[in-house]
């Protein structure tokens, strides 16, 4: 990767920590190996919920997390995500599909809006409880596109393990098109003005157990960044004052 290319990755990286700062996600790192699947994840970030008391006791409950990709060109987005033009072509048409059926059915049943998850933002509509069987058949067909379109990537290996609530690519303008992102996730450019929600990433569970992990491994990430900045910054001191 030439040093332009770095420094684009770099910028990106940067761009998703500070964005998921102030989405309320304060405990964030760059680079976060999790050897449970035998990747990096380019960014990750997660909230704290205070503990509750059940049964006299105080349950610590791990709190949301979120993920990130940075994709610096459509190269590397593209090898990630192992897409081939017509399954993209296919999943660009059945997510039109389903756009028009959800506009018209929340149009037709306002009342399907819940207000039910933790955050306000990430609300959801149960098409499915009127879609009836049109709707849960194109459901099916996008999963399985998806599915094959992403099978062997980096991107498949986080879906599969579900140890995020949510997930976003961050690439420039024009890098990533909304109809090629696999089932769930959201897009972030990165534009002149800063960083804009191109798609807004669905709610996924997961798992306690596996968003503990990833809190866990977002902490040893940030150590391991700080005691490689102080250790530097030592270094350079030393020969300061010539020790």
């Amino acid at each position: 990767m030439s040093r332009g290319a770095i420094a684009r990755y770099r910028h990106l990286q940067k761009t998703a920590f500070h964005w998921a700062l102030d989405q309320g996600f304060r405990v964030a790192a760059l680079d976060v190996r999790v050897a449970k699947i035998g990747a990096r994840l380019d960014v990750a970030a997660c909230k704290f919920e205070p503990p509750r008391k059940v049964r006299g006791a105080n349950l610590l409950k791990a709190g949301p997390v979120v993920v990130f990709e940075c994709k610096s060109d459509r190269a590397d987005f593209l090898r990630d995500t192992r897409s081939e033009e017509q399954l993209r072509e296919q999943l660009k048409g059945l997510h039109g599909r389903r756009s028009v059926l959800e506009e018209s059915l929340r149009r037709d049943f306002p009342t399907l809006r819940e207000g039910e998850t933790l955050f306000p933002e990430y609300d959801v509509y149960r098409f499915e409880n009127v879609g009836g069987s049109p709707y849960q058949e194109l459901l099916g067909e996008i999963d399985e596109v998806s599915r094959r379109l992403y099978s062997k990537g980096k991107v498949a290996k986080m879906l599969r393990w579900k140890g995020a609530n949510l997930y976003y690519i961050v690439a420039e303008e024009g890098i990533a098109d909304p109809s090629e992102l696999p089932a769930g996730w959201g897009l972030i450019e990165q534009r002149m003005a800063g960083a804009a929600v191109v798609v807004k990433a669905v709610w996924q569970d997961s798992p306690d157990a596996n968003r503990w992990l990833v809190a866990t491994r977002i902490a040893m990430a940030a150590t391991n960044a700080l005691e490689s900045k102080l250790s530097s910054e030592l270094k350079h001191s030393q020969r300061w004052f010539g020790v």
